[in-house]
């Protein structure tokens, strides 16, 4: 793998940044279509490169307008139905030299100024959904200057999206140049922690990520890649945007996670390309008639967010016998970098996750960082251009999981012998629910301040179209009766909503391990048959 700078950059096509890879392909290919995706005003906006520059760069003077400067930090909390503001106001970033921080439009409020505020969020654009819980959070929110919100309604606490870029004046810029090592995103990313950490991404995770993903997924100019992931993941902005702007294709934003709605595009659209997480297919599955999509442009569909059942691969081949199934695997931390199982080895090896893509080094070792041997089980780790900074504000994390250049994943796997990976578990404590990364130790933390509760142990228990649910299994005060809907209810304004357990078991005492520790894997053993009703 390639490690000087000069040799990489003119590997990337002289890429060194979001801003120039964009401007680059406007250049190229002015006129080809780069970007379909609804705006807050419900209408679907569809831009060529040429435009996505020209919009993005003058939405850029808006945000210096109001006061932002090169290094600032533009919080971003939107889903997809405003996925073009979203979109806009990343590459307004990009553009100025600020700092891009997508923040998951599903958090409640503490999770909310959590993220403002670790972050140093100065400007946060929002939208109608989430106004209520910004403004709960604002006296408390003292770095927080600005917020702007997008669609057409306008508030005297708030400055209008649009009214920003309406004024906004074409005036020529002198546009920062950013370097490599520069940041160009913080992401938020779910751990065992209580709360998510804050990943610095550099422009050379940007390029690099783009390039290696963009050949996970082979894509080409003229492909159209469509996917349903929220904005505010790593998912929607590394594994969707950059791959497809990195070769001059055109990315398709799904407004929410509507399978009809996605198959009616995916005719409309003629996607050739689509990734999702493993229960969207299982949804697609139950809709999907041959007779009534035409899908003859889709070439290859990707299942990357969680583990992919083998019975469903099984299932995909057999209804699209024509496509490619793929699966990819990685995490925020690594830009993604990571591994492709391409469609066809799936079912010569079926459960793998396939082999490192471009430019990625991948190992197994133990306890000691040492290697293992094949098919022994160890904690996974890579190696790659696109791999994170460091967490913002969080050295002794950092430390842990950075060690001479390798990211230390927290995942256990093991390489057969041939070279695919078999990801056996995660060593992280963590539950990922149809695709959503949950952190245990946050919800518990909740829990135990529910009146009553006395232990809270959350686990992931299996569900058979999400991959897994939580269950939170508690003990209680002498006399106390658990209301679950009272618990949920607790939650509501503490937690997103898919991170509330909705099922919950009451025990007398909690197993134990010598040193005290609850053993959470006696408790999955008990409860691993239980499935979470649908």
């Amino acid at each position: 793998m390639m490690n000087d700078k000069d040799s990489l950059v003119e590997f990337w096509g002289g890429y060194t940044s979001l801003a120039t890879l964009v401007r680059g392909q406007a250049e190229k290919t002015p006129n080809q279509l780069a970007l379909v995706a609804r705006s807050a005003n419900g209408h679907e906006e569809r831009l060529t490169y040429s435009q996505l520059v020209w919009q993005g760069e003058k939405f850029a003077r808006a945000l210096m307008e109001i006061g932002a400067k090169e290094g600032d930090h533009i919080g971003v909390l939107l889903d997809n139905k405003s996925a073009y503001e979203a979109i806009m106001t990343l590459l307004a970033c990009t553009f100025g030299g600020m700092v891009c921080v997508p923040v998951n439009a599903r958090f409640a409020q503490e999770e909310i100024l959590h993220a403002v505020t670790l972050a140093d969020t100065r400007i946060l654009i929002c939208g109608q959904a989430t106004l209520s819980r910004v403004r709960d959070i604002r006296p408390d929110a003292f770095i927080l200057e600005n917020v702007v919100l997008v669609g057409d309604e306008v508030t005297e606490d708030t400055l209008s999206w649009r009214e920003l870029f309406n004024k906004a004046k074409v005036v020529d810029v002198d546009w920062p140049e950013r370097g490599l090592d520069d940041i160009s995103e913080i992401l938020f990313t779910s751990g065992t922690t209580s709360r998510p950490k804050a990943a610095l991404m550099s422009n050379r995770s940007v390029v690099a990520s783009a390039y290696g993903f963009s050949q996970a997924m082979s894509l080409e100019p003229g492909s159209v890649y469509q996917s349903f992931f929220p904005f505010f993941t790593t998912a929607s902005i590394r594994c969707l945007l950059y791959p497809s702007w990195f070769v001059g294709a055109t990315a398709i934003v799904d407004p929410e996670l509507d399978v009809m709605d996605i198959l009616a595009r995916m005719e409309r659209e003629r996607t050739t390309t689509y990734i999702g997480v493993p229960a969207f297919y299982i949804f697609l599955l139950e809709k999907y008639r041959e007779t009534s999509f035409d899908l003859s442009s889709l070439e290859i569909i990707d299942a990357g967010g969680a583990a992919m059942p083998a019975e469903l691969t099984r299932r995909l081949i057999e209804t699209f016998p024509k496509l490619d199934v793929r699966q990819t695997y990685g995490q925020t931390e690594g830009g993604p970098c990571g591994t492709v199982l391409v469609g066809k080895e799936a079912l010569a090896h079926i459960g793998s996750a396939g082999t490192p893509w471009a430019q990625t080094e991948l190992r197994i070792v133990d306890e000691n960082g040492n290697n293992v041997g094949l098919n022994i089980v160890g904690e996974i780790v890579v190696r790659s251009p696109s791999v994170f900074s460091g967490y913002f504000k969080n050295e002794e994390a950092t430390r842990e999981t950075l060690q001479d250049g390798w990211l230390f994943s927290g995942d256990l796997g093991q390489l057969d012998d041939e070279g695919y990976l078999f990801v056996v578990d995660r060593k992280k404590d963590m539950v990922i629910r149809g695709g959503l990364n949950i952190g245990t130790q946050e919800v518990e933390s909740v829990l135990h301040r529910y009146d009553g509760v006395e232990e809270a142990a959350v686990i992931g228990v299996p569900h058979d179209k999400l991959g897994e649910d939580l269950l939170a299994v508690l003990t209680v005060a002498s006399g106390v009766t658990i209301d679950p809907e009272a618990i949920r209810q607790f939650c509501a304004d503490k937690l997103a909503d898919f991170k509330i357990p909705r099922r919950y078991e009451v025990i007398s005492e909690m197993p134990r391990s010598p040193m005290g520790k609850i053993l959470k894997t006696d408790l999955r053993e008990q409860y691993s048959k239980a499935l979470v009703d649908a």
